[in-house]
């Protein structure tokens, strides 16, 4: 392997023209030369030089002064030492030096040759290492490309034979064909039974204008040629001048067309075009386009099968579903029944005992007071005075519990008036207050309508109502919140939110919150909430709950406006 660049490098002129005459010019050497040491550095440092053959001894810098230097610079270049008076030790130090041979003058040409080709080996080995390196990692890119367009090709063939979507199996196959061939554009065109003409169903990188008024006449288009033909057209790409008519006024600088066949007819043309690119489709481009046109065509098929069959079916089963909604509609309605029918009864046998309950606490209830009331008269005592009414304040409290569950029992009689809402809010907020030492770490907001229509109710009971949701909202934050309290007019109807920013609830528990003596953890209900929804179902009103754990409980309470 000659055509390497030696640097020849001595003071004597007769040396470097017998090198240069006899020994590196016949055999497809490229020579320089240079006078002494400092000279080839800096041709070695300005050129490419595979190997230095220098003189021993010369002027400002000598041969093992050279060497000394390369090795200093880490240049890896081989290098042939020669001289007239060589000795042993001068040998050794060539050689440690990292020379690659010593010679001795005058030598013979082939001695010399045979000193170039030792020194060369190395080099020689490490570039045909190289450029087979390079040769199998250019091949093994190709392989591993030609192995990611199978794969691709496979998922692409997997995936479009189990859509039954036709569009989407034809926008699939547009997008795979314009992947595996690198094209500009690319189209898939069906045969119009009707007229015999292909138009467009699906396209990739054509614009829009010209997308909507693409179809193609068979008689004078290429697409034309392949449905005819059955075959392939690749065509164009190797000159700037080429220019091949898709359509009318719709011209392209290479193209390949496949055609779409379904047992040896052929329903369309799978095409793929390079508009402005100089770029010539290959052999295997044709070969990746036909095995997708295969898989356009069969799942083209299965699709167009599928939605007749689907067609079929649905007339099929049509009044089998109809009857089905039915039947599971009417199921349904049972099923409420059954349920509210039940929960009626068991809510019926607990107002019943409670009736009676009620009965039974009002009179000892009423003697307590009485009781209570003539010994504050008695007590001379402030300190004595006041514990009294504390007493008293809490037996009233267990009378307004006793009237509860008469409005639970559903054997209160209500006094309906036209009332002010905001009024009834205020009075329920200001009774707590009273009632309970506040944590103040819970924030009240007020969001009050000054405009809120009037509604017909009875404001004692409503008050009961908004006391508890109030209640219950502060005991679902122990450690501080916000409360928020809202109405507004919706329509024809006013609406109370009361939101906290507690606890919030399971929606398990949310289901059973208005059951009597439901009881999730803090807050406790008790009958708080169920004497609540009482209250207001009796009042023709709704009452709605939105809770998340950890996210607070929302109460959304409506009642109609008064007309």
């Amino acid at each position: 392997m000659a055509g390497e660049t030696v640097l020849t490098v001595d003071d004597r002129a007769d040396s470097i023209k017998f090198l240069r005459e006899y020994v590196l010019i016949p055999n497809g050497y490229k020579m320089l030369h240079a006078n002494n040491g400092a000279d080839a550095l800096h041709l070695v440092l300005s050129r490419k030089v595979d190997l230095v053959i220098s003189d021993l001894v010369m002027p400002r810098m000598g041969g093992l002064e050279l060497l000394e230097t390369l090795r200093e610079r880490e240049l890896d270049i081989p290098v042939i030492l020669m001289t007239f008076h060589g000795s042993e030790g001068t040998a050794v130090r060539a050689f440690r030096l990292g020379a690659r041979d010593y010679i001795i003058k005058p030598f013979a040409i082939d001695e010399m040759l045979n000193a170039i080709d030792r020194a060369l080996t190395e080099s020689r080995l490490r570039q045909e290492r190289d450029r087979l390196t390079q040769t199998v990692l250019k091949i093994n890119q190709q392989l591993e490309n030609r192995v990611q367009e199978l794969r691709f090709l496979y998922g692409i063939g997997r995936s479009v034979t189990s859509l039954q979507d036709l569009q989407q199996i034809l926008n699939r196959i547009v997008e795979a064909a314009a992947y595996l061939t690198k094209a500009e554009e690319s189209s898939l065109m069906l045969i119009d039974e009707a007229s015999g003409d292909l138009y467009l169903r699906a396209a990739r990188g054509i614009n829009e204008k010209h997308a909507t008024s693409f179809r193609i006449k068979m008689h004078d288009s290429i697409a034309g040629q392949v449905v005819h033909t059955g075959r392939p057209v690749m065509i164009g790409g190797i000159n700037q001048d080429d220019s091949f008519k898709v359509k009318t006024g719709y011209f392209v600088k290479s193209l390949l067309n496949v055609p779409l066949k379904v047992k040896d007819k052929v329903i369309g043309v799978l095409a793929v075009n390079n508009r402005t690119a100089v770029k010539a489709f290959s052999e295997r481009h044709l070969n990746l386009l036909m095995a997708l046109a295969d898989y356009a065509s069969v799942a083209i098929e299965n699709a167009r099968l599928y939605a007749r069959l689907s067609s079929d079916i649905d007339r099929a089963e049509q009044s089998s579903r109809q009857l089905e909604n039915l039947v599971e509609s009417r199921t349904a309605e049972l099923n409420v029944a059954q349920e509210q029918l039940i929960k009626t009864e068991k809510l019926a046998a607990l107002g019943y005992m409670a009736a009676g309950v009620v009965n039974e606490m009002n009179a000892p209830i009423n003697r307590i007071l009485n009781q209570l009331r003539e010994l504050q008269l008695e007590l001379p005592s402030e300190e004595a005075s006041s514990l009294v009414s504390n007493l008293e304040r809490e037996v009233l409290h267990c009378r307004r519990t006793v009237d509860s569950l008469l409005d639970f029992s559903d054997q209160q009689q209500y006094q309906f008036e036209a009332v002010y809402f905001n009024d009834i809010i205020q009075a329920a907020w200001s009774r707590y207050a009273s009632d309970h030492v506040l944590n103040h770490k819970v924030e009240l907001v007020r969001g009050l309508d000054p405009k809120l229509p009037l509604v017909m109710a009875d404001s004692k009971q409503l008050e009961q109502a908004i006391f508890f949701l109030i209640r219950n909202a502060y005991a679902s934050m122990p450690n501080g919140g916000t409360l928020r309290i809202t109405s507004r007019a919706v329509g024809t109807h006013v609406q109370v939110i009361i939101s906290d920013t507690g606890e919030g609830l399971s929606p398990e528990d949310v289901r059973h919150i208005f059951d009597p003596f439901f009881n999730a953890g803090p807050p406790a209900h008790g009958l708080d909430l169920s004497i609540t929804q009482a209250i207001i179902e009796r009042h023709k009103g709704t009452i709605e709950v939105e809770s998340q754990p950890g996210q607070g409980t929302t109460f959304t309470i409506q009642f109609p406006r008064k007309i």
